[in-house]
């Protein structure tokens, strides 16, 4: 969405979480009758999960997996399935014993499914019916995440028609195969 914050005044550095991606914020919205933009008028941080902000792998899985999903959804279309998987591999990239490539296709596969786009296959058992609360204990074999993650990269491909910028970025790094 676009919006108008009100009633903040002076240096954006007085409050230095304020909307910045990779936050999780609790934001108070008002749509406007004849504007596509929202007034902003509170915004209180939750969570700024400062450990993925440290690691540079951790913040382009992150930032893929938010693109990823921005990509997927629609303004207005509430999948709260979708937030809690998002929210769950956030937290997951946290613990320092996490994978962050099996988080990433832990949640590919959820939204795929939720979007009504995964194909009934054996191999996404494991990763569908892991909680999202344990997502980050789950860890894949090289064996395994390899066809997985070109198998999903090939569906994600065809539903968005183009590839994501933060994907293209996890290539550049060397973080994942093309």
């Amino acid at each position: 969405f676009q919006g108008l914050v009100k009633g903040v005044r002076g240096s954006r550095a007085a409050v230095p979480w304020y909307l910045e991606p990779l936050t999780l914020q609790a934001v108070v919205l008002y749509e406007r009758r004849r504007s596509p933009w929202v007034l902003v008028s509170a915004c209180d941080l939750m969570d700024g999960f400062e450990p993925v902000r440290r690691d540079l792998a951790r913040t382009a899985y992150a930032t893929y997996m938010l693109d990823l999903v921005d990509s997927m959804t629609g303004l207005h279309d509430p999948h709260p399935e979708i937030f809690d998987a998002l929210l769950a591999v956030l937290k997951g990239l946290e613990s320092p014993e996490a994978d962050p490539p099996t988080l990433a296709r832990f949640l590919e596969i959820h939204l795929l499914r939720a979007s009504g786009l995964l194909p009934k296959a054996e191999a996404f058992r494991k990763l569908l019916n892991t909680p999202f609360a344990q997502a980050a204990s789950l860890r894949l074999d090289r064996e395994t995440e390899l066809p997985l993650r070109r198998l999903l990269q090939g569906l994600l491909r065809r539903a968005l028609e183009r590839d994501l910028r933060s994907r293209n970025f996890l290539q550049s790094i060397g973080l994942e195969a093309a």
